[in-house]
């Protein structure tokens, strides 16, 4: 099996008028492109482990449903934001025995969601303004295998496993803005600290063009990773890929 996880959260970020007094809000559906490098290890064995190294191009080609947006609603130095992911992928395949008289074939069905709500202070304002965040993560890993065999006397069988955690996590955003329709954005947050992951970082760079002062084009690089260990999983995976977005203010 091709085990493919994409596993996206984008945090948000757009100059809005600073200091001001009435609620601002900005709804983001995005797409990130984003290959994955790791290993997936269950009940703690070796051979049940699986080292995973996938571009995009491989994903999307198993991928059967994904969707994914953020929200953020901010009033003066204070905001909130909320992101959500869903995708779902599904890979097949068979291995033949000795001389073909059994083969194996598997079904593999994977699907995550990541759900996140943070909270946020502009510490700076201006030009360069500078956001604190603060929040929680919840992520969900399901996977759904069935193992068929072309000959009765070997059992089919069924592999069902779902780990859930939560992360929470510190980070900073810093914007630039170059003129009136062009601006830069980074955003770096670390968390798990060993309440959910060992550790959980991302990072992430990006330009934005406003084509208007309530419609906002999105374009940059993420990276993502994760590095969780308990109750006989382990997943340790890197996510990194272009993103492209669309945000609406209003």
């Amino acid at each position: 099996m091709a085990s493919i996880v994409l596993a996206a959260l984008q945090m948000p970020g757009h100059a809005q008028d600073v200091g001001s007094d009435r609620w601002q809000f900005e709804l983001t559906p995005y797409l990130w492109a984003a290959g994955m490098d790791g290993t997936v290890r269950v009940n703690n064995r070796p051979e049940a482990g699986l080292a995973v190294e996938q571009s995009f191009s491989d994903i999307f080609k198993i991928l059967e449903f994904a969707l994914m947006g953020e929200f953020e609603a901010r009033k003066g130095r204070w905001g909130l934001t909320a992101d959500g992911v869903y995708f779902k992928v599904n890979d097949e395949g068979a291995v033949s025995g000795p001389l073909g008289f059994v083969t194996l074939g598997a079904n593999a069905n994977l699907t995550q969601q990541m759900y996140s709500l943070a909270g946020s202070y502009r510490l700076v304002e201006g030009g360069t303004p500078v956001d604190l965040f603060g929040g929680l993560r919840y992520t969900s890993v399901k996977w759904d295998i069935d193992i068929a065999a072309s000959v009765p006397v070997v059992a089919d069988r069924r592999l069902v496993r779902n780990n859930d955690w939560i992360d929470p996590f510190i980070g900073v955003r810093v914007q630039h803005a170059l003129d009136d329709r062009w601006s830069l954005v980074g955003y770096a947050d670390v968390g798990g600290f060993g309440v959910g992951s060992d550790l959980a970082l991302q990072a992430m760079a990006g330009v934005r063009y406003a084509f208007r002062p309530d419609i906002v084009g999105k374009f940059g690089y993420r990276y993502i990773s994760a590095d969780y260990d308990r109750h006989d999983f382990q997943y340790d995976m890197a996510n990194a890929g272009f993103y492209l977005a669309v945000g609406f203010r209003w």
